[in-house]
């Protein structure tokens, strides 16, 4: 009798944690897809900005919207021109102190005299392009 009791035990105590186990393995993807996949990814900051050449330098005003982070990244790729760089590495000192490139600031690439140039901006926060320039010089 005393056996008995003993598998009654054990079996008890397989089941459940046969049980757990495939709780586990059926709730933990339902998790992750809740959590992660379906997350809403940040998103980019809107602005308006207007490019202008003024000698070899591409120079381009922030108008309005919302600031951008000085940590944001920019490339500059045409005829002869490669930059690539942050944003606040192209603002004035006293323009990126505060770390955000705001309205009226401005950014000044030295790029020569180039045939076709795109500009490309990157939010570094959620990795998408804010900005895209296609310009003829």
């Amino acid at each position: 009798m005393g056996r008995k009791i003993v598998d009654e035990g054990a079996t008890n105590v397989v089941s459940t944690l046969l049980l757990l186990s495939i709780s586990i393995v059926l709730f933990v993807p339902l998790y992750y897809m809740t959590f992660t996949v379906l997350a809403p990814s940040p998103q980019p900051p809107s602005f308006n900005a207007v490019a202008t050449i003024e000698g070899d330098d591409l120079v381009i005003l922030h108008i309005g919207g919302e600031s951008i982070d000085t940590d944001a990244r920019i490339m500059v790729k045409g005829d002869g021109v490669s930059v690539e760089g942050k944003i606040g590495d192209y603002l004035d000192s006293a323009s990126a102190e505060n770390g955000l490139w705001d309205t009226g600031e401005e950014l000044k690439l030295t790029i020569g005299s180039s045939g076709r140039v795109v500009v490309t901006i990157i939010d570094t926060h959620s990795n998408k392009v804010v900005l895209r320039l296609d310009m003829e010089i």
